[in-house]
């Protein structure tokens, strides 16, 4: 497979922007197409947009950096604080804990914190940021915890890393106990499906884990069979800060009128029934 390049990327980037502003009365239409015939000119745009890697190796690069503000945080946050604030203290899961990022807030606010994360480099920089939690190397398919061993549970960006969310969503539902509220975000499956995947700096440059495209109803879906019930789900969406690109200092109109004001994540909030 031939990896794909900026140059690529910046030409399927117009596109998207010309398709959404093709009946706005600026005429954007025209300045998009001229900037793709420039782009197609241009014989400097050849370098690949990053080496592909997997979520094992890709989390070890990935530590050194993570605590760096990503771009869908900010986005993201709002949505799963407005649910999370509402929980008594109590024991709270946060699965795929990646550097402790949620579970340094649920233990601020009072929680007893277990962090359950396949990548041990992440659950060495968790450990020393809240002493009194429990963190423990696990699968999101094979949790290291008892049934019904918790009150709530928060997994954040990470079922995109899955290819099948059954698993994992009936993992969450056999460690929570009946009554108890799940909040899960993700990245939005349209950003998914129009190519974006988990970028970061790494040992030879721009890295990446690819990204599965899991639609909205797949996650009510298994959400159900598992046991849950749907109690919420919003769509925060793309912001111009969180549309950091590849093309965002390339094409930056291009790249704001493609991306900006799409669904940028999804969060859902599920009972144990």
């Amino acid at each position: 497979m031939t990896d794909p390049t900026l140059g690529q990327l910046a030409v399927g980037v117009e596109g998207l922007a010309l398709l959404r502003r093709l009946y706005a009365a600026d005429g954007a239409g025209a300045a998009r197409l001229a900037e793709i015939r420039r782009l197609l000119d241009r014989r400097d745009l050849d370098a690949p947009l990053g080496t592909e890697t997997d979520v094992d190796t890709g989390y070890v690069q990935w530590s050194r950096s993570y605590d760096a503000p990503l771009r869908l945080f900010a986005v993201e946050g709002a949505a799963v604080r407005s649910r999370v604030d509402a929980w008594a203290p109590g024991t709270v899961l946060d699965a795929a804990c990646g550097t402790g990022r949620w579970s340094q807030y649920l233990a601020a606010r009072g929680h007893t914190v277990v962090g359950v994360d396949r990548s041990p480099a992440m659950l060495d920089l968790a450990r020393p940021k809240i002493p009194g939690a429990r963190f423990e190397e696990g699968r999101l398919d094979a949790l290291p915890l008892g049934d019904a061993c918790v009150d709530n549970a928060v997994c954040a960006l990470a079922m995109v890393h899955v290819a099948d969310l059954g698993p994992g969503l009936a993992e969450l539902a056999r460690v929570v106990r009946p009554g108890g509220r799940v909040v899960v975000s993700d990245v939005h499956p349209f950003l998914v499906t129009l190519g974006w995947q988990a970028q970061f700096p790494g040992e030879q440059g721009r890295t990446f884990i690819r990204l599965h495209p899991h639609l909205v109803s797949d996650y009510a879906t298994a959400a159900l069979a598992a046991g849950f019930a749907v109690r919420g789900v919003e769509e925060p969406r793309l912001t111009p800060e969180a549309a950091a690109t590849p093309t965002a200092t390339l094409v930056p109109e291009a790249n704001a009128a493609a991306y900006v004001g799409l669904p940028a994540v999804v969060v859902w909030e599920f009972e144990r029934t």
